[in-house]
């Protein structure tokens, strides 16, 4: 795989041999025998500079992926096998803390007990700033991604809830369905807290044929459903927010087709690349287990 890299990025044997510190004759031998191997050709030989064909531009790219994972997994093992801990700060939004956080980070912490470990409570759009400047290693937030500096990966995902003030005259039903809301208030996301979460809550009203009297914002969770809870109007939320328990409110489940709430972990590369691996690793495992549970 580095004699592939290497000669990709080169453009010529000799210019690779060089870089890779060895004759030129081993580096052509190498190079065919991965083509006999794979029995495609990955060079365009008749071109000068030499050019990946289609079939080496797409090893390229997973080879490069796998020298990157490969060089992480050495220096993770050196570290375990020094007993080395170090620092990892996470970014969480308030939902997904809910229901998400404590399972994964309690695995993490029996993976890796001597690792310190920082959890913030942040917006999505803040903790992709706070990724930028590198005040956080990683994030858990609700999409849209746009930065493609930042690389994600699909986490979590839980299905919608009606949170409805207990006098509701629907709150004693068994499910519901948007439209029998129309007229009732909405309570939903600020937008420079949640942009993403409150555009998908919206096109699910929309899509369901619900039409609010009033849309009323609020910064949080907690004070979403405080304000359900005082009969201000019902908001759509994700499962977990029923831990919360608030006096005042039901949660009902809802009858109208709905996409799934996803959460995505969010990372750049830092210097803590190697905990952000096995916290990733963590939640990997996490979901084959659950998977077998399931399965069972």
């Amino acid at each position: 795989m580095r004699y592939f890299v290497a000669l990709a990025e080169e453009g010529h044997f000799g210019r690779a041999a060089d870089a890779l510190n060895i004759a030129q004759p081993p580096l052509s031998q190498q190079i065919r025998a991965i083509e006999a191997e794979l029995q495609v050709t990955l060079f365009d030989r008749s071109r000068r500079p030499i050019a990946l064909t289609l079939a080496g531009r797409t090893l390229l790219r997973e080879a490069r992926q796998i020298l990157s994972q490969m060089e992480r997994a050495e220096a993770m093992t050196r570290r375990a096998g020094k007993g080395e801990g170090g620092r990892l700060s996470v970014g969480i939004t308030g939902t997904a803390a809910l229901e998400f956080a404590v399972p994964v980070l309690s695995a993490f912490n029996r993976r890796r007990p001597n690792v310190s470990l920082s959890l913030r409570e942040m917006s999505s759009p803040a903790q992709l700033d706070a990724l930028e400047k590198g005040e956080i290693h990683i994030g858990f937030v609700r999409p849209p991604v746009v930065d493609e500096r930042i690389s994600i990966r699909l986490v979590h995902q839980e299905p919608f809830l009606v949170a409805l003030p207990a006098a509701h005259e629907k709150a004693s039903a068994a499910a519901v369905r948007l439209a029998d809301l129309n007229g009732t208030p909405l309570v939903i996301f600020d937008r420079l807290e949640a942009p993403g979460f409150r555009d998908l809550i919206l096109h699910v009203c929309r899509s369901a044929g619900y039409v609010p009297a009033v849309i009323q914002d609020a910064p949080q969770m907690l004070t979403m459903l405080c304000l359900v809870g005082s009969g201000l109007g019902m908001a759509l939320v994700p499962r977990s927010a029923q831990r919360l328990a608030i006096d005042g409110v039901v949660f009902r489940p809802l009858l109208d087709d709905s996409p799934q709430i996803e959460l995505y972990a969010a990372w750049m590369h830092n210097k803590e690349a190697f905990l952000v691996d096995d916290l990733l690793s963590t939640i990997e495992d996490m979901a084959v287990t659950d998977q077998q549970v399931t399965d069972l």
